[in-house]
């Protein structure tokens, strides 16, 4: 489809939806290069905004804020923010119902972020959420030189999202120029049909992990595969999510595609945080966030690398006021090159994802054992635990909704997602212990490290 006329079908999309989304475009486009005293106005009538509403329509606000003497006439600067207790995920899941503004407008629903350990949250958004969050995914794009409309490529797959390859769907994507390629399960006769398949429909941004990259490269390079090929057919840049980004990593990936990297970091239930500009900046959305850094043992403010705290100030559906991460990043107001003045984010730790290499071959990303753990009710945590070929250990932490044939049932949905005669064996524990780093690592898979290390694939 022509990118100009792409776009367009796109917003009349958006619109259908009820989201503004490019209308909030436009007006992040002139905020970005706003004076910090003018963004920080913004922010402030934001925040006093979210304190009203979450007072006036979510009892549990309302309830925590009469207790502490805390009122929206008495928010007066951003220092207020720190009157506010911290909010996690124990709160999140028994307090839900009484989060929620379900008359706050279009589309208000239960949505659930994809949790890397299993520990997944369940939570509501709007069509007034998700606009401000496309809105400033599109921004962070254009940055780098993509506008919507044009060709992207989704290089990753969530069974929802696989699942619904119907003619439909195709339609849409057609119309749009989106394209999905399942990035979960990789093998050398897979990546060829993949890389043909680009070449054909000659996209010119691919979006994915930066794990599923550098399985690719690395697999490409022993089948011979020259994937800078893609440049000359239009592709112009990588821009990753959901892992951490290393400099390694990046080196490995830019020359594997002969084009810039570029990453952008966010949280589901937090919204887009920050997205890389041509100069290397990982910018904050500073009209749609406030952040704050803790140290994650004392629990006060820190000046340099702390837990990432954020206050989404665009989201009254459920209010996330001072909602702790658990990332730990470092935040900066240093200037960048390319003008704009919003404040920039440098992640330290965080989300790293492995993959188990399955008898057959396939190479099946971390990522997809989250959907077997979610499919099954009482799931708090889960390990993947691969240390030979033809074998994959489960660790499972549950509740007491855990159902009775639920390791039953893990085994089988594992199967049925290796594909093949694997031997499954699933433990019920009582905890996972995280590694050194302090961070629980979802799978760890001797082979996959091994055969990496060979170039065997």
């Amino acid at each position: 489809m022509i990118p100009i006329i792409a776009r367009q079908i796109f917003k009349m999309q958006e619109q259908l939806l009820g989201r503004e989304s490019f209308s909030i475009l436009g007006q992040l486009l002139q905020s970005e290069y706003w004076g910090r005293e003018r963004l920080r106005h913004l922010q402030l009538e934001r925040f006093q905004r979210i304190v009203q509403l979450a007072y006036q329509h979510t009892p549990y606000w309302r309830t925590l804020m009469d207790q502490r003497g805390l009122y929206p006439q008495t928010i007066q600067s951003l220092k207020d923010l720190q009157r506010f207790p911290f909010l996690n995920k124990e709160i999140i899941r028994n307090q839900r119902e009484t989060m929620v503004w379900k008359d706050e407008g279009k589309r208000v629903q239960l949505v659930r972020t994809s949790g890397s350990t299993n520990e997944a949250l369940e939570f509501y958004t709007s069509s007034t959420r998700e606009a401000q969050i496309n809105a400033a995914r599109m921004r962070g794009h254009e940055w780098v030189g993509m506008q919507r409309g044009e060709k992207e490529l989704y290089y990753w797959g969530s069974p929802v999202e696989l699942s619904k390859q119907d003619r439909i769907k195709q339609v849409r994507d057609w119309l749009i120029n989106d394209a999905l390629t399942n990035g979960f399960e990789v093998t050398p006769e897979r990546l060829k049909s993949y890389f043909a398949q680009w070449l054909t429909w000659r996209p010119k941004c691919i979006f994915g992990y930066p794990s599923t990259f550098v399985l690719t490269v690395t697999m490409a390079q022993s089948l011979g595969l020259d994937l800078t090929e893609l440049k000359s057919s239009g592709l112009a840049m990588i821009i990753t999510t959901s892992e951490l980004l290393s400099d390694i990593d990046r080196e490995l990936i830019e020359q594997g595609f002969g084009v810039p990297v570029y990453d952008s970091y966010g949280l589901r239930e937090a919204g887009l945080i920050g997205h890389e500009c041509s100069y290397g900046t990982m910018h904050c959305m500073d009209e749609q966030l406030f952040l704050e850094t803790i140290d994650p043992q004392t629990l006060q403010p820190t000046e340099g690398e702390g837990e990432l705290v954020v206050t989404n100030l665009v989201g009254p559906a459920f209010p996330m006021i001072r909602y702790r991460t658990g990332d730990i990043v470092t935040l900066s107001q240093k200037p960048c090159a390319c003008g704009r003045t919003l404040s920039s984010v440098s992640i330290s730790g965080g989300r790293a994802v492995e993959f188990i290499v399955t008898k057959a071959g396939k190479w099946v990303v971390g990522y997809s054992f989250i959907y077997i753990a979610r499919a099954v009710k009482g799931i708090v945590k889960f390990q993947v635990v691969q240390e030979e070929i033809g074998a994959i250990h489960i660790r499972l932490v549950t509740n007491d909704q855990f159902p009775a044939d639920g390791i039953e049932q893990v085994r089988a949905k594992a199967t049925q997602r290796l594909g093949g005669d694997d031997r499954i064996e699933v433990e019920l524990v009582d905890e996972i212990k995280p590694a050194r780093s302090g961070k629980y690592r979802p799978v760890i898979s001797k082979v996959a490290e091994e055969l990496y290390l060979k170039r065997q694939f």
